[in-house]
């Protein structure tokens, strides 16, 4: 997929001047497949915010599933477009090389599509069109190994079956023939010449073996006869033969047929699993440099924190021997750390030579280029970058002698199409500003730029030589000059970048460690004095700063990290409570009900022997006052459990835990409920309730509220019908045992339960649960005259 506002095919001058191409070859040799390694290569920065989130959501996600789930089977997938783009029948191993990306590319398809963990891999994949048509289609002509099966076709099994036995007759005849001639046999094998059957004859022999000279061995001692025997079998065979290629033939343009058919959908699925397989090998580069995800910003601001330049960085030393043939070195990256932005417009890096300017311009550069590209951007949490229409970089001279150009001329010619192309939403990188010429015009015409960036409100990156330009850089608020350290007790830079202070350009410091001489050296520095002392005091002052404030930072990060990981454990242990509690709640319940299903089966085993005494032993006996008492007690231990472990119905009295108020639940909506407070309704967490103590709301359907201590319920009067219409399935599986308890003890043979039309699933469940209750022996739809299908009919077991 092409990105970008530059050619897909070609590289813009500035990316070139940043290495950018090399970035990319370095990051392709993760990729799996041919297709990734090219959309690696054409990756190019992004034109607007929106594709720039996009890429780097997508790769951000690529890393969490390369973490999580390992990464993609890509080894099939390979390019297929130049096989259409020739419109001729493919042969076989280019069939099989196809089935096997369209399998790949199906794999990728599968990967993503089910997986809403990453939704925007799952957007790409949707690109994909279902391939499993073609590869049942194709796949059923091959083998594992890519080979043609033998029974591809009805007529190629026969032919092969015929071919296989043809084989072995002109064996079988020429191995007898061989037997009886054992003198004229110059070896006891049986060779091919012209897809023919022949056999070696001595040649002093040649005429004990009548039949076709084919050739002669290179030593003149044999022939390579085909008897005249085996001239027709050899002739059937070779007929079997064309016939076997022209099958081959028609079964190949057939799997082309199919292919073709289907170019569209497999040119798209396997340019996006390459563009996956792209992303995956940019995920595969972020782990390996610890890079993090970008901030973007549209107002122009550039920070990098601790950013390093990926090909000076040692953890991708491998990749860039196995790309370059570079041997890796030792020493580990300084990293770089400035910002833009802020009022501050521009950045004048100064420092000794060979100090680090140029790599920290092109960091700075290549982290821009490498974010709006969706690559990964090595450097810390908290970088923002900015999302720019184009990179001006001017690095290196241009020198034209064939145009009769000087360096500078052509620096100058350079400098001059940057400053045209400059927008507010561009980012200028320039090295070496001002150099070439006489320092003191250099000055003058670098300041002169710089203020043109300044004005034309271009982010500017600039390193420069020039004293004068450092000055320029204190008197103007929007320039920030920054140093190139240079440890002065060892001679040598650090490469650290100090923002805050000019540099020194260290040019005799230098010239010594290059190896001038010594006399040179001494006469240098006495020619320029003390100049520069004071200057070298107050860097390594601001450097000692600085490295407090950086420890500072370490040790309130390292903090941090203490205070998230304990979070995460309290917030795992709260967790592991919520669970442990309602497992408990759980257990609870089930023990509950347990106890209820015992107590009325042994309830419904007594009724039988209670019927058969007169009734003054029953009054006396009163079992309809010990199923109270045993209901009223099991509801009792179930008022235990707050109201988030029970099932609350509408209507049950309830209070607030917090607020200390009682009300009655009017909506039930998950665990939100809705409960009225006086005049007033309030939605709650189901958690923050209690069930009032002894209240719950008239299951029978009178809407009164009933005290568990209302002695009504030993009056055994039960009624013989029970309205559920409008409950809930549990609130009507309870009220339903309740009721039956009732009527069992009422001595009721039958009763109806009311449960209406609606949706069937009432229905369902109180006839599921009425087939496992202990005291109904059976039960039926309601009659024509009792509700039809919207009643059913217990018959007790009494």
């Amino acid at each position: 997929m092409t990105r970008g506002f530059l050619h897909a095919d070609t590289f813009d001058p500035a990316l070139e001047a940043l290495e950018f191409p090399s970035i990319l070859t370095i990051v392709s040799l993760e990729a799996r497949s041919e297709p990734g390694r090219l959309a690696v290569l054409r990756r190019r920065p992004g034109s607007d915010l929106a594709e720039c989130e996009i890429a780097q959501s997508q790769l951000a996600e690529m890393v969490r599933h390369v973490s999580g789930d390992g990464l993609l089977p890509l080894s099939g997938l390979s390019p297929v477009a130049e096989l259409f783009d020739r419109e001729t029948v493919p042969e076989l191993d280019e069939s099989w090389r196809v089935l096997r990306a369209c399998q790949a590319a199906q794999v990728v398809r599968e990967t993503f599509l089910r997986d809403e963990r990453y939704p925007r891999l799952h957007a790409l994949a949707e690109a994909i069109d279902d391939l499993s048509p073609v590869i049942d289609a194709v796949g059923r002509f091959f083998t594992r190994d890519g080979k043609l099966r033998e029974d591809a076709s009805p007529e190629l099994r026969a032919l092969r079956s015929k071919i296989i036995a043809k084989r072995a007759a002109i064996q079988k005849t020429l191995a007898g023939l061989m037997a009886s001639h054992p003198d004229a046999i110059q070896d006891d094998i049986i060779t091919i010449r012209g897809d023919r059957y022949c056999i070696p004859v001595r040649a002093d022999r040649r005429s004990d073996v009548q039949g076709i000279l084919h050739e002669r061995s290179g030593s003149g001692a044999s022939f390579f006869v085909e008897p005249l025997s085996i001239v027709e079998p050899n002739n059937e065979l070779a007929d079997l033969l064309i016939h076997e290629r022209e099958e081959i033939a028609r079964i190949m343009r057939m799997i082309g047929q199919k292919i073709f058919d289907a170019a569209g959908s497999i040119r798209r699925a396997v340019d996006t699993a390459g563009e996956l397989d792209a992303i995956q090998a940019c995920a595969v580069v972020f782990s390996t440099l610890d890079a993090s995800r970008p901030e973007f910003s549209t107002s122009g601001e550039l920070r990098l924190i601790e950013a390093r330049h990926p090909l000076l960085d040692e953890r991708l030393a491998s990749l860039r021997e196995s790309a370059f043939g570079e041997r890796p070195g030792g020493a580990a990256i300084v990293p770089t750390s400035f910002t833009l932005g802020g009022g501050r417009s521009a950045l004048l890096v100064s420092g000794p030579n060979a100090g680090g300017k140029t790599v920290a311009l092109k960091t700075a550069g290549l982290a821009v280029a490498m974010a709006m590209s969706g690559l990964p951007v090595p450097a810390a949490e908290g970088t923002v970058v900015p999302i720019v229409d184009r990179l001006l970089v001017l690095i290196g001279d241009d020198q034209d002698v064939m145009e009769h150009r000087s360096t500078f001329s052509a620096y100058l010619l350079r400098l001059k199409s940057i400053m045209k192309g400059a927008t507010k939403r561009s980012l200028a990188l320039i090295d070496e500003l001002g150099s070439g010429t006489d320092p003191e015009e250099g000055a003058a015409l670098s300041a002169a730029v710089i203020e043109h960036f300044l004005e034309t409100g271009c982010p500017l990156v600039v390193t420069t030589h020039i004293g004068a330009l450092k000055s320029f850089a204190l008197s103007d608020p929007r320039v920030e000059n920054a140093a190139m350290e240079f440890d002065v007790d060892s001679g040598l830079p650090t490469f650290r970048l100090i923002p805050g202070v000019p540099g020194r350009s260290r040019a005799i410091e230098t010239a010594e460690r290059i190896g001038l001489p010594a006399t040179i050296i001494a006469s240098a520095r006495e020619k320029l004095g003390g100049r520069y002392g004071d200057m070298d005091r107050l860097i390594k002052e601001l450097q000692q700063r600085t490295d407090e404030m950086l420890a500072s930072r370490d040790d309130l990060r390292v903090k941090n990290e203490a205070i998230d990981v304990q979070l995460s454990e309290l917030q795992q242990k709260l967790e592991e409570t919520k669970r442990e509690r309602a497992k408990l709640a759980e257990t609870y319940r089930d023990e509950i009900e347990t106890l209820k299903r015992e107590i009325r089966a042994k309830l419904a085993d007594e009724l039988k022997s209670l019927r058969s005494l007169d009734a003054k032993a029953r009054e006396k006996l009163r079992p309809e006052g010990l199923s109270a008492h045993l209901t009223r007690a099991l509801e009792e231990r179930s008022g235990a459990l707050p109201a988030s472990d029970r099932v609350l119905a509408i209507g049950d009295k309830v209070k607030h835990r917090t607020l200390g108020v009682d009300g009655e639940v009017r909506e039930i909506s998950g665990s939100k409920i809705t409960i009225r407070v006086g005049s007033k309704k309030m939605q709650v967490a189901a958690s923050d309730l209690n069930l009032v103590e002894g209240v719950r709301r008239d299951t029978a359907g009178s809407g009164r509220p009933r005290s568990r201590d209302d002695n009504s319920s030993t009056e055994v009067e039960a009624e013989a019908e029970l309205n559920l219409v409008g409950f809930h399935v549990e609130d009507a599986i309870e009220e339903t045992d309740r009721f039956i308890d009732k009527a069992l003890l009422s001595g009721r043979k039958a009763v109806r339960l009311i449960h209406g039309f609606g949706t069937g699933t009432l229905r369902r469940a109180l006839r599921d649960h009425l087939r496992q209750h202990p005291g109904v022996r059976a039960q039926r739809p309601g009659g024509e005259r009792e509700g039809g299908d919207g009643a059913t009919i217990a018959t007790l077991d009494v």
